[in-house]
């Protein structure tokens, strides 16, 4: 027996670029401190950030009251970062004709949206809140939060992008120096996570940058420890690009957030070595403990503590990790971009196959398989980034499992969350599928004229999609139709059928040559012969 699986459509929402033109650009509102207005650099990450936006096709101009340098191509000057300035009341530092108690966010951004309504706005706030001492909770439950409400207030229809501020462990600025507070700052970008993922579970349209992990606060800030240097301002820019475009609807390409930090993990803390199989789609984990990430202990910004043994002097070496997600139909991705906090190593595994390790040696591991270094300083509050081509990403639900690895079984803390996007582009209309019986054989067909860049995708488990494998063929062009013919054989299950689009230019994946390389489609109805 066979069944043949029908397409579904793509899931697409939030920015949507085609609104925007010469005509009426996008209005951009870069809210912040010293790094964001010209106290530092002139022009700080917003010069950096123009070009990003141009080349990627976006109509915008940057909107606020104050005026940067224009420097040759750097041309969209107005941003609203104002030197020394804090979330909530009192003010720190006096600028822009703002008295020193008068300068903090909640105040001036009231003032700044009198006479505009941003479309965007970015906000990079906290590294004075932080550096003063202030507390990282309170700052981001009760001011921050107060600041996304006056902001929807203003400009209902805005979306918001909200900076986990770079680190201060390097600052010498500030009586005492703001290092005397640095582990307020992970806490701080905990706190931002847990309340964007609140507000966007209540449908605003808020989100969330990694400033914190995107400059490296040893390579990347000026000699006030607090400042980025131009490497570092070049990565805020990238950072903020990047989470633009996870929330931006564009007609060439797709870039979607299958897995936000701060997401719920399914997890076994109990020293066990669970082999490989923990990690197929079909592992019952429902006896799993449950908690929101991060996960760990002993570092700042834990939400979830989990068990580290009943020996402090030897914890367990190894935790599992365990979470579903679901891609959409019509979309062919061709690339996961993962961000990985992970004290101290990871191996990821997707659908039962390992994808990626960081911090791990190579060849076979195991339960009690140590990290290669240890992760200290800002390290165990780090989203380490990497990007990995994939050979097709099943729609419908898929299972990401991770296990976390300690450096050594006395080492005090334990850290792991995990951000994943995927991108590509919007697959073409999927021909219609056809089969017919020839004695033992089936024969299955689609429409040339549609169909190049199709291939076959088949299984035995309609509950698991993601355990298919592409049909290599051969497969043959006749009367205007592709055709492949497999045996059937009655005694075996029911084998199931599905196109999946593989682009007709990637190399190896012409329907006439084999395997795939994207998603195939979400059955949303079963036809079968």
């Amino acid at each position: 027996m066979f069944v043949l699986v029908l397409a579904g459509t793509a899931v697409r929402g939030d920015l949507v670029l085609t609104n925007y033109t010469a005509a009426r650009p996008l209005k951009v509102m870069a809210v912040g401190d010293s790094i964001t207005d010209d106290c530092s650099i002139n022009g700080a990450w917003r010069l950096y950030l123009q070009p990003l936006l141009q080349t990627n096709g976006y109509a915008f101009t940057n909107v606020g009251r104050w005026v940067s340098t224009a420097t040759g191509p750097f041309t969209e000057t107005r941003h609203e970062g104002i030197c020394g300035a804090v979330i909530g009341f009192p003010g720190m530092f006096g600028y822009h004709g703002y008295p020193t108690a008068s300068n903090y966010a909640l105040g001036t951004v009231a003032d700044a949206l009198t006479n505009t309504t941003p479309d965007l706005f970015l906000i990079d706030l906290g590294v004075n809140d932080m550096g003063y001492g202030r507390d990282p909770w309170f700052t981001a439950t009760n001011e921050l939060s107060a600041l996304l409400d006056l902001m929807f207030a203003r400009a209902p229809a805005a979306h918001i992008v909200v900076g986990k501020p770079t680190t201060i462990s390097h600052a010498s600025i500030g009586s005492p120096p703001y290092y005397t507070y640095s582990t307020n700052m992970p806490a701080f970008g905990a706190a931002i996570q847990s309340l964007v993922n609140l507000r966007h579970a209540q449908g605003q349209n808020v989100f969330v940058a990694d400033l914190f992990s995107a400059v490296n606060g040893a390579t990347m800030l000026q000699s006030d420890g607090t400042h980025p240097n131009p490497a570092g301002l070049i990565a805020m820019a990238g950072e903020w690009a990047s989470r633009i475009a996870a929330l931006t609807v564009r007609t060439d390409r797709v870039v979607t957030p299958f897995i936000a930090a701060g997401s719920t993990w399914k997890y076994s803390d109990q020293g066990l070595d669970l082999g490989t199989n923990w990690a197929q789609p079909s592992y019952d984990d429902s006896g799993w403990a449950e908690g929101v990430a991060r996960l760990g202990y002993n570092t700042p910004g834990i939400a979830t503590t989990i068990s580290a043994g009943p020996v402090s002097t030897n914890k367990y070496i190894t935790t599992y990790f365990r979470l579903t997600f679901v891609v959409p139909a019509g979309v062919h991705y061709t690339n996961l971009n993962l961000r990985i906090n992970r004290a101290d190593a990871v191996g990821v595994w997707l659908n039962g196959g390992e994808i990626t390790r960081m911090n791990l040696p190579t060849g076979a591991i195991s339960a009690l398989t140590l990290a290669s270094t240890v992760q200290t300083g800002d390290a165990p509050s780090t989203y380490f980034p990497t990007n990995l081509p994939i050979p097709y990403l099943p729609a419908g639900v898929n299972v990401l499992a991770v296990e976390l690895h300690k450096f050594a079984p006395n080492f005090p803390w334990l850290s792991f969350d995990l951000e994943l996007f995927g991108q590509g582009d919007y697959a073409p209309p999927v021909p219609p599928l056809t089969a017919s019986l020839n004695g033992a054989s089936v024969g299955l067909a689609w429409p040339a004229a549609n169909g190049t860049g199709f291939v076959l995708l088949a299984g035995t488990n309609l509950a698991q999609t993601s355990a298919w494998s592409p049909v290599a063929g051969p497969y043959s062009l006749a009367g205007g139709s592709y055709e492949y013919t497999a045996p059937v054989n009655p005694t075996l299950p029911a084998e199931y059928y599905t196109l999946i689009y593989a682009g007709s230019s990637a190399p190896g994946s012409r329907v006439v040559q084999g395997p795939p390389s994207n998603a195939p489609e979400v059955p949303p109805s079963l036809s079968e012969k």
